[in-house]
């Protein structure tokens, strides 16, 4: 077991989750940071506000008190981007073994932040840029392996061979492969972006307010980066919804069955019956019929009597 007490001071410690969460929430805050701060609801701020003095920004604070002095919200999304992004055997070529110490995102958090401390040399404010330079983000990873041993990893392997989302749906693929394929193909796209600029996922919310975000603009366009924003979601009243221009009805069909399947093995894997159906479409399941014929998949797929009521 490893303990958190000689480097939090007895504090409780921060979770991976709390990292991912910390970094939507400093996403969000450069709205009210960009050019015309103005024009964004006050409430909204206020709101923004209570989240960051609250649990999502316990990490800000954490990395502050590591740091010894202030962070500006581009340091800290620097430091969760260390974290999160440990060398993985089999995926981060040359990397064969790897202790708790260098896998575990909140070690690797405090690893980093105490990188920042006043004596280093890694700074960053939004008053200077929207966000540091590629340059400037790769010499900091660099500085906090030379100083712990602790490595930031990449993705080197080829994570999939299809291009785009109707090769995810194909029909004559095996049902099991396609439950799988959107989250690589997301993977693989994100991993492409991160490779051309580090800075692109790990301070997407400058891109609300940089003129490289201008791309995000247009989903009608042949070359929009869909694999930013879910290609499968909820809109309006619980109403699965999905690209149009890029996958057919019988193609998202297929998509969505497959997404409520996976989470149904989560939920018999781990015995938490009745299978949770809160982030899927209301809709389907105000239709017995539609009901009745995801429960029908379900048990064929898991061989279990058992499906959503």
């Amino acid at each position: 077991m490893h303990s958190f007490e000689p480097l939090l001071g007895g504090d409780e410690p921060i979770t991976t989750r709390l990292l991912l969460e910390c970094a939507g929430l400093l996403d969000e805050g450069y709205l009210f940071r960009g050019p015309y701060p103005e024009i964004m609801d006050r409430g909204l701020q206020r709101m923004w506000d209570i989240n960051r003095r609250g649990e999502y920004g316990k990490p800000y604070r954490l990395a502050e008190s590591m740091a010894g002095r202030s962070l500006s919200h581009s340091e800290v999304l620097t430091l969760i981007d260390f974290a999160l992004n440990p060398p993985v055997p089999g995926l981060h070529k040359g990397v064969r073994t790897i202790d708790w110490r260098e896998l575990y995102p909140p070690y690797r958090f405090l690893f980093a932040a105490a990188e920042m401390a006043e004596r280093r040399a890694y700074r960053h404010s939004e008053a200077v840029n929207s966000r540091p330079t590629i340059d400037h983000v790769s010499a900091f990873f660099s500085t906090v392996t030379r100083g712990s041993d602790v490595r930031v990893g990449s993705i080197d392997c080829q994570l999939t061979e299809d291009s785009d989302l109707r090769d995810v749906a194909d029909p004559r693929r095996p049902f099991a492969r396609r439950m799988m394929g959107i989250p690589l193909l997301s993977a693989d796209r994100l991993h492409r972006e991160r490779r051309a600029d580090v800075r692109s996922i790990s301070h997407f919310g400058s891109l609300l307010i940089d003129i490289d975000g201008y791309r995000l603009l247009d989903a009608e366009a042949p070359d929009y980066p869909w694999w930013f924003f879910p290609p499968l979601k909820v809109i309006n009243d619980g109403v699965y919804g999905w690209p149009a221009n890029r996958l057919t009805l019988d193609e998202a069909t297929d998509l969505l069955i497959g997404s409520a399947i996976s989470s149904a093995y989560d939920d018999v894997v781990n015995g938490v019956g009745p299978l949770a159906r809160d982030h899927l479409p209301a809709a389907p399941f105000r239709n017995p019929d539609e009901t009745a014929a995801l429960n029908d998949m379900a048990r064929y797929h898991l061989g279990v009597n058992i499906g959503w009521t």
